[in-house]
């Protein structure tokens, strides 16, 4: 029986197009690409990370609250812009390596992923062209930053110009994708993939994403900027800080210049100065100078620490200026350069209450004068006494009365009736005020006319108020109408 055979037809295999072929090297330059751009901008942001951690973080110590010591250099606008660089390197390397894999697998719904990618390699044409310029530019219209790239005009115009094409790179991506042969890439079923691997790719994506979370609320928790840990109140008579400035100042902001805050041996000062302070001040003193020149400033050293209640105590003395046109004080409850309260004393017996919200000054009470303020250049004890909203104010041991504006403009004293008289309001003990809950402290001093100033700080003692400090006693008012 002679065999059957089934004859069959193979089709025989058609040539490549060169379409075909140009989509098909498109889509392997696109996946080289992107995952070689993501491992450069995870270097970069682990670089920075590096960075910062090195020369910054290295200066701030972390407890198990989150609360931050020798925090100062957090607040700056400068570091908060680096560590936002830091978190967008991240965020875009994890957008190239997203767009790498789903090219890698052939991902349905990979489109809009790659699309993104490309449009962020186009974002090194201007940067590109900008390096290529100032690496050329004159030297007598630049910079020193300028100057520093022109010295390096080589390695940069290399840089630029990778940038740039990778930048056209980046536009030909954007022009392939609305190929149908590069897009048809997209509608292949996935690859067969191990199961493991998958889902050890999905973990690390969201770990990463994970950590990147975290290091924002951090950052967000740790500048008060998401949300701020409030500070415990301390019991009655609560040894908070206390420092004589002789050592462990490292809390301190500490900065030369014109306007600087130092700290001094007291040897080291003027023998009459030094004279003056015996019995008050001893061994080293944190010396705030302002030399500016511009009239109604005052600079300050601040401790960085937070407080919430508080009952604060420090010696001051003026160094040099002129006895009536000095001030220097405490602020307190301090949380950034435009919100606090500052109470300020003058060498020739005047106080004065001042609130900064926003940058905006108000003044709470104004310029009053005190027999209780020692004059010229000697010593003065000053506290202050914050309790929750309330806050009282003394100096060498003695309370002040504060004059508000009551339903008026501004506070005002009645000078042309005497001491002690407000034209404003009753003169009052104590000031309430909530809009700042807590906050930390700083020592201040500056000018009322621009002239050159400089204050001497020692014996700072802060402790929980006492139950009963803003108790008002019939012995602790200076007036028969002195009020709450």
């Amino acid at each position: 029986m002679a065999e059957q055979i089934e004859t069959f037809y193979r089709v025989p295999s058609q040539p490549q197009s060169a379409r075909a072929g140009l989509a098909a090297l498109t889509w392997r330059l696109m996946r080289a690409h992107f995952a070689l751009m993501g491992l450069l901008l995870f270097g970069a942001a682990l670089a920075l990370g590096a960075y910062l951690y090195s020369l910054e973080f290295s200066r701030v110590e972390l407890s198990a609250t989150l609360r931050l010591r020798r925090s100062g250099d957090l607040y700056t606008p400068t570091m908060q812009q680096q560590v936002a660089a830091l978190l967008a390197l991240a965020l875009a390397a994890l957008v190239q390596f997203r767009a790498a894999h789903r090219l890698s697998v052939r991902q349905r719904g990979g489109l809009w992923s790659v699309r993104l990618s490309a449009l962020m390699v186009l974002v090194g044409l201007p940067l590109g062209v900008g390096l290529w310029v100032l690496s050329g530019a004159s030297t007598t219209r630049v910079g020193l930053a300028r100057q520093a790239l022109q010295e390096m005009a080589l390695p940069v115009r290399v840089a630029a110009g990778l940038l740039v094409f990778q930048a056209l790179l980046g536009a030909w991506y954007e022009l392939a994708l609305f190929w149908p042969s590069v897009r048809r890439f997209f509608w292949a079923e996935r690859a067969f993939e191990d199961v493991l691997l998958a889902r050890a790719r999905k973990a690390a994506l969201v770990l990463w994403a994970v950590v990147l979370l975290g290091l924002g609320v951090t950052l967000g928790v740790l500048t008060d900027w998401l949300y701020e840990l409030p500070v415990p109140h301390p019991a009655p008579d609560e040894l908070l800080y206390a420092s004589t400035f002789d050592a462990f100042n490292d809390e301190w902001d500490i900065f030369p210049g014109r306007d600087s805050a130092q700290i001094v041996a007291l040897g080291e000062l003027d023998p009459e100065l030094a004279a003056q302070a015996v019995g008050w001040l001893d061994g080293a003193v944190l010396q705030v100078k302002y030399g500016s020149g511009a009239s109604e400033e005052v600079i300050w050293s601040a401790l960085n620490r937070k407080f919430s209640d508080f009952d604060l105590r420090v010696t001051a003395q003026l160094a040099e200026g002129p006895d009536d046109q000095n001030q220097f004080g405490v602020i307190f409850r301090y949380r950034d350069p435009d919100n606090f309260y500052i109470f300020r004393i003058t060498a020739d017996g005047y106080y004065s209450l001042v609130k900064v919200q926003d940058g905006v000054q108000e003044k709470i009470s104004d310029w009053g004068i005190s027999e209780a303020i020692r004059q010229g250049n000697a010593p003065n004890v000053i506290r202050v006494v914050g309790q929750g909203e309330t806050f009282r104010f003394y100096v060498n041991g003695e309370p002040l009365p504060l004059c508000l504006r009551g339903e008026n403009e501004t506070s005002m004293w009645a000078t042309w009736e005497g001491p002690g008289v407000c034209y404003t309001d009753e003169p009052r003990l104590l000031f309430r005020d909530g809009t700042f809950a807590q906050g930390k402290i700083a020592l201040a001093a500056g000018t009322i006319d621009g002239s050159a100033v400089s204050v001497l700080f020692d014996d700072v003692v802060i402790v929980g108020p006492a139950q009963d400090a803003m108790a008002i006693s019939s012995t602790s008012a200076p007036s028969t109408q002195m009020q709450e």
